[in-house]
């Protein structure tokens, strides 16, 4: 089953370091003994366990019933590695000024942001999770990312799952993402659209913490993170950079996602 890679190495390395001192033990012990800084659930040790014996890092020299009686061994070592990680930069470049970067952009492989964000949007099979402080009509504009209406309706109509996170709605700030709400109410999808709102105001009315990130990610598999917005001026007006990542720390992004929008307030 899969987990979240970065905390399945850690699990590997555990297994390993325990099987290399311990030589034998049952499936029962690896779980109880298990400790580090890093917090893992019981769910992903035995998913790791799991993992690791259909591998054959691990085997069971000993079946047992109940199942966590049996006694296992390290078969062969683990190995370490990310392979799988991959980096590019993304750039808004300024199109107002007629601005040139003098080939950076080519040269260095960069992409512009409104291709990496139509690359994560159609790359989306389960859940699209948008982060964004300001989403404004205005995005959709010609001289903009017109596209991005039809990209979310595609991905509406592959009933996709999409959480929006953004702030201040509740403030007079939600008429801005109407759009978004008219799409999915026209498709007869707004079950598949959930807005969360991260604001937290003190009694007196001072911002005690609300969300400033922009984040845009493909389920678990790609992700961006990055200063740019899903408005107009981010795409066509400002200087912004930002970061397509894809391989294992996509997981950790969507965990951080998840944990800010769990504690957002449900707008829609």
């Amino acid at each position: 089953m899969k987990i979240n890679p970065n905390v399945e190495i850690i699990i590997q390395k555990y297994i390993q370091k325990y099987l290399i001192d311990n030589k034998v033990c049952s499936i029962k012990e690896l779980l109880r003994n298990y400790k580090s800084s890093i917090p893992t659930t019981e769910a992903e040790l035995r998913n790791g366990i799991n993992n690791a014996l259909k591998a054959g890092n691990l085997q069971i020299v000993d079946k047992k019933i109940p199942w966590d009686e049996s006694i296992v061994n390290l078969s062969k070592p683990f190995l370490f590695n990310n392979l799988d990680e991959k980096i590019s930069i993304v750039i808004s470049r300024p199109r107002f000024k007629k601005l040139s970067l003098g080939g950076i952009e080519e040269r260095n492989e960069q992409i512009d942001s409104i291709d990496c964000f139509h690359e994560i949007i159609t790359s989306a099979r389960r859940i699209l999770r948008i982060c964004s402080p300001f989403i404004q009509k205005n995005v959709l504009c010609e001289d903009s990312f017109p596209e991005l209406r039809e990209l979310i309706i595609d991905a509406l109509e592959r009933n996709v799952e999409i959480r929006l996170l953004s702030r201040e709605l509740f403030q007079g700030r939600g008429e801005e993402i109407h759009w978004i709400v008219d799409i999915a109410r026209d498709l007869d999808r707004e079950e598949k659209l959930i807005i969360a709102d991260y604001h937290l105001l003190s009694d007196q009315g001072n911002i005690l913490s609300s969300t400033h990130a922009k984040l845009l990610i493909a389920d678990n598999t790609m992700a961006y993170v990055g200063s740019a917005e899903l408005r107009r001026n981010s795409l066509v007006a400002n200087f912004e950079v930002g970061c397509l990542i894809s391989g294992s720390a996509v997981f950790g992004i969507c965990e951080a996602f998840d944990m800010m929008f769990s504690h957002g307030r449900i707008w829609k």
